[in-house]
């Protein structure tokens, strides 16, 4: 317990660290009739190198209270989200749409779609940085659900539900996808529904992205007992700084190459060249 006590005070004192160098501002937009969906922008204090829609997992409901400007979960995405802008990223997370108790088994309906193309139009208002679409856990279901439909430039699955009785990764449309994608797992998930076993074939699935990695993680801590939960390595406890960095660094390699040239809903991407990537696998041993 003292070890898993050391290591959420390290959490959180990385994530203090980061507020002190960005921007958080909490929010709400209308996105269909009567319906709206509220988020937390994470902005860097210097320049956007790239922007992220940050997906967390469960049933998608992260307790955001605008007006208190509080969050009530301990996703790993949501805990994280001050490290991406760390890095350069340009990070909306968002809670559940307004008309939506729950994602669970929900999250390939089509209007919450329409809630994501909104949050992807706050984005390109403000930058034309390239957008990834970042899931984890369940939130990696809505990615292969959505990805394929939404201005994007990239994807990121991480813990990804691959087994199990509700929808899984495969539920979705991976085939369709067709922008850089990075599989990222914990060696150590004991979560039965995301062994990490399973990265290979959202791999061998995603036949039509033209980049893709699989980036499998060591060591970090045990947490709390809760092997589905964010505090364990289904959440990459204890290496969140690590992971974070590690991920970053592989997406803005995977859309160097790419360039925009209009900022607004209609940004227009353009490859200056055309090159293959081969299909590796890397594992980090951490100290």
């Amino acid at each position: 317990m003292r070890k898993l006590t050391a290591t959420l005070c390290l959490t959180f004192a990385l994530v203090l660290h980061s507020h002190s160098v960005i921007s958080e501002e909490y929010k709400t937009i209308n996105t269909r009739e009567g319906v709206t969906i509220s988020f937390i922008k994470n902005t860097p204090s210097k320049h956007i190198r790239a922007a992220a829609i940050l997906l967390a997992g469960g049933n998608g409901d992260i307790g955001i209270d605008v007006e208190n400007e509080t969050v009530g979960s301990r996703n790993f995405l949501v805990r994280t989200r001050s490290l991406f802008s760390k890095n350069g990223f340009l990070t909306l997370t968002p809670d559940l749409p307004s008309d939506m108790d729950s994602l669970k088994n929900d999250r390939g309906n089509i209007y919450y779609l329409t809630d994501l193309s909104f949050l992807v139009k706050q984005i390109r208002e403000q930058t034309g940085k390239p957008i990834w679409l970042v899931g984890t856990s369940r939130g990696s279901i809505a990615v292969s659900y959505h990805a394929a439909a939404l201005n994007i430039q990239g994807i990121v699955l991480t813990s990804t539900v691959t087994t199990g009785k509700h929808d899984t990764v495969f539920s979705g449309y991976l085939e369709k996808i067709k922008v850089p994608t990075l599989i990222v797992h914990h060696e150590d998930d004991e979560c039965p529904a995301s062994p990490a076993r399973y990265a290979k074939e959202i791999m061998h699935a995603l036949n039509n992205s033209p980049r893709k990695i699989i980036l499998s993680f060591r060591e970090g801590e045990s947490g709390d007992g809760r092997h589905c939960g964010p505090i364990s390595p289904h959440g990459f406890l204890g290496i969140e700084d690590k992971v974070i960095g590690t991920m970053s660094d592989w997406m803005f390699k995977a859309i160097r190459k790419k360039q925009s040239y209009q900022v607004g809903p209609k940004s227009i991407w353009k490859n200056k060249t055309e090159g293959k990537w081969a299909k590796r696998r890397k594992i980090f041993d951490l100290p």
